[in-house]
């Protein structure tokens, strides 16, 4: 089975292609990614209708691509059916292109598409399921929607790693941080999320702070890992709701302490490149250590045999060492990190958990901004 996947929830455009052999191993036969970071850098954060006019520039180019990396190419003209076009006649940009691209090109063999419908932004939500809605016409295969989150856990699959259950999902990225309990693959409860900022929010605005562009979480980590014992400026900052008697995360109060630190200081000291990655180097900790805190909290109360991570925050090199080190108090448990090209917004992790769900009709297929996993969702707000 050959699966196309489309992933557009926030400023990602991504196109992956990948095969299911019948042992059951996945085989990448191409991925596109194209980043929006350069164009929301501006912004200091993600602008929802230029993340969505740059998906309508990007999704055909990424198409192109993938399927030419694929081998699954064809010159030679597709007709398109008019309820193809009906599918994107909200976006005459991308039906223009989408046009344009089949008037040249045929696609040998694609057994069904898979796209992200929730989570997410939702102006890039419709650009993404619009565009699939209008391949699944074109080419006659069945749409697999798929919740970006559960895509995030599922990112496993493509190193054939085996959970054994009861397992624990710490999902981090720019927009969540929840800790998810999974019974079974189709059990899931929420046992912990942020109140406030997620992780990734609190690193970029306090990278923002330390005078850093969008994404800030990537130079933070760059800054902090210049730190050196001799470093002559000792910073401490909070480690919020560590010691709470649940599972949830506030980063909102972290923010702020690193806000006031920073005013205090004198221009000089601001400007100060070694302060800067002291500075670098207390907030990654601190993040770090309320995150593992809380998942080595759980591992114990929930008698936890496998804990795996996803979402972009997950590519941080000190979060990876703190909760590798897990292994030393909780030999019996697996841990499960994807290499830092799944953990951030990838159309590969939609096809892997495209596997694991079921074909629909267009009819089924809608978009959800807000959409859950967890089969609590009814309790959670």
């Amino acid at each position: 089975m050959i699966v196309l996947a489309i992933e557009t929830s926030c400023d990602d455009t991504g196109i992956a292609i990948i095969k299911r052999e019948s042992s059951g191993a996945l085989k990448k036969l191409s991925s596109v990614l194209s980043s929006q970071d350069k164009i929301h850098s501006k912004w200091g954060g993600v602008y929802p209708f230029e993340a969505k006019r740059e998906h309508q520039k990007n999704l055909i180019p990424s198409l192109y691509k993938a399927l030419k990396d694929a081998s699954l190419l064809i010159k030679e003209e597709t007709t398109i059916p008019l309820s193809a076009e009906e599918a994107l006649e909200k976006d005459p940009l991308l039906l223009k292109k989408v046009k344009s691209f089949f008037k040249k090109n045929r696609i040998k063999k694609i057994d069904a598409i898979a796209v992200t419908v929730g989570p997410g932004l939702e102006p890039c939500l419709y650009t993404g399921v619009n565009f699939a809605k209008a391949l699944s016409l074109i080419l006659k295969v069945p749409i697999i929607p798929v919740n970006h989150i559960k895509a995030h856990i599922f990112s496993f699959l493509y190193e054939k790693r085996e959970v054994s259950f009861p397992a624990l999902a710490l999902v981090v990225s720019g927009g969540h941080t929840e800790l998810i309990l999974i019974k079974s693959f189709s059990s899931y409860e929420l046992i912990g999320k942020t109140r406030d900022d997620a992780a990734g929010e609190c690193f970029d605005k306090t990278a923002r702070i330390l005078g850093f562009s969008y994404p800030g979480g990537p130079q933070i980590s760059i800054a902090a890992n210049k730190f050196r014992p001799s470093n002559p400026f000792k910073i401490n900052l909070p480690r919020p709701m560590i010691y709470s008697n649940n599972y949830d995360f506030s980063f909102s109060g972290l923010k702020t302490a690193v806000l006031y630190e920073f005013q205090k200081q004198k221009e000089k000291t601001r400007k100060d490149e070694r302060y800067i990655v002291a500075m670098a180097k207390e907030i990654e900790d601190a993040i770090a250590d309320v995150l593992v805190f809380k998942l080595k909290k759980a591992i114990k109360e929930f008698k936890i045999k496998t804990v795996i991570l996803g979402g972009g925050v997950t590519a941080n090199k000190k979060l990876r060492e703190k909760t590798e080190a897990l292994q030393k108090s909780f030999l019996n448990i697996t841990i499960i990190i994807p290499p830092p090209s799944l953990s951030t917004d990838n159309a590969e992790m939609i096809a892997a958990a495209s596997f694991m769900e079921e074909k629909r009709g267009l009819d089924n297929i809608t978009v959800s901004p807000n959409l859950k996993i967890y089969n609590n969702c009814d309790k959670v707000k």
